[in-house]
């Protein structure tokens, strides 16, 4: 029954946000990026805190220095790679170096999962992760060469099959978490997303096709009468001189347009995969659920890109925060007891793997 679902709350704003966010930049320039560590601990935690789920609020235990370590290993490699690569022009020791992240992506993304959670917790509560590393590899190499051979037609299959990897070994305390996804419905779920694209980006191309001249020629206003009439100040200018002027008008009128088609894209394939894990998703028994709003969600991502271009970068937190609090309050979950689920205590474990994940700004989706 539905009075059963106890949606997520969020009580952050923007303000709040906004005074730890700008603290966070001025301190991380300052000392050349050492504390983005601690940066990241107060974003995190305030975002867990202001999380709540039937009165109770999440909290983030991740210690800065583990992370500032895992932080300091990445950027070593990442800078020895740039080094002997583009410097010292060794490039047998480059593609070693590539090669060997390659290697322990598996490994890293599955540090990535285990960390998150392992440093997450409800009610004194942590969560944790029991996923081997050798099904991660086994994933990587046998999803890796479907999906090249089927140029990425398997992709819908593949995140199935990671979900049930990432979900069914995540635990909190000692409940387990199940998934039972089905591959038909994230083909539909891609199919969608398709069509609505193929539909907005052909509106578009109508759009730019008029503002690219075709509409002025067909009227038989061309680049020479626009000269010719002196609505740029000058009399004497010709075709020539007013060209690269309506190029430059164009070029940023097509940025304005394909924004809203990426970050659309952006909203709407969030809400349709984010409603589809929470619909498949139960601890235990007790269900979770989503209920996004797919084109709301589409909106709420392109009029944030809007509001941070026009104000400077200085409404991010705002946008932030309006995306994320959207999400959760839209997430529920039917659980009878929360007493049931007992804490096995807090486990310390290598942060390497998730900072990989920032770094080079990889998002595994969990």
């Amino acid at each position: 029954m539905d009075k059963e679902f106890k949606h997520f709350e969020f009580h952050g704003n923007a303000k709040e946000y906004f005074r730890i966010w700008i603290v966070n930049i001025a301190l991380t320039i300052l000392t050349f990026g050492i504390y983005s560590a601690w940066a990241k601990v107060r974003t995190n935690r305030y975002m867990y805190a202001n999380t709540y789920l039937n009165g109770s609020n999440f909290e983030y235990n991740a210690d800065p220095v583990r992370i500032l370590i895992g932080r300091i290993i990445v950027f070593t490699f990442y800078i020895l790679f740039i080094i002997f690569g583009q410097h010292l022009m060794m490039f047998e020791v480059a593609a070693g170096i590539a090669i060997l992240a390659f290697l322990a992506m598996p490994w890293l993304i599955r540090q990535a999962v285990s960390f998150k959670l392992r440093n997450t917790s409800y009610r004194h509560v942590p969560f944790r992760y029991v996923g081997r590393t050798r099904d991660f590899y086994a994933f990587f190499l046998t999803h890796g060469l479907l999906n090249i051979f089927t140029l990425f037609l398997a992709f819908p299959f593949s995140y199935v099959r990671f979900k049930e990897l990432v979900l069914r070994n995540s635990r909190y305390g000692q409940g387990e978490f199940d998934f039972k996804g089905k591959v038909q419905s994230v083909y539909e779920i891609y199919f969608s997303i398709i069509g609505w694209m193929m539909l907005v980006a052909i509106a578009l191309g109508v759009v730019m096709a008029l503002l690219s001249g075709i509409a002025l020629e067909s009227s038989g206003v061309g680049l020479e009468s626009i000269a010719s009439s002196g609505m740029l100040g000058d009399e004497n200018a010709n075709a020539e001189d007013v060209a690269p002027m309506v190029t430059g008008l164009v070029s940023i009128l097509m940025i304005f347009i394909y924004l809203p088609l990426i970050f659309g894209q952006k909203g709407l394939s969030d809400a349709y995969f984010s409603n589809y894990v929470r619909n498949h998703t139960s601890l235990e028994t007790a269900p979770f659920r989503g209920d996004i709003n797919i084109f709301k969600l589409a909106w709420i991502s392109i009029s944030n890109v809007f509001a941070i271009i026009f104000s400077l970068g200085l409404l991010y937190p705002w946008s932030q925060i309006r995306y994320l609090k959207y999400k959760l309050e839209h997430t529920s979950f039917s659980c009878q007891d929360y007493e049931q689920f007992e804490s096995f205590g807090y486990e310390q474990g290598t942060t390497v793997g998730e900072e990989m994940m920032d770094f080079f700004d990889i998002d595994i989706g969990l």
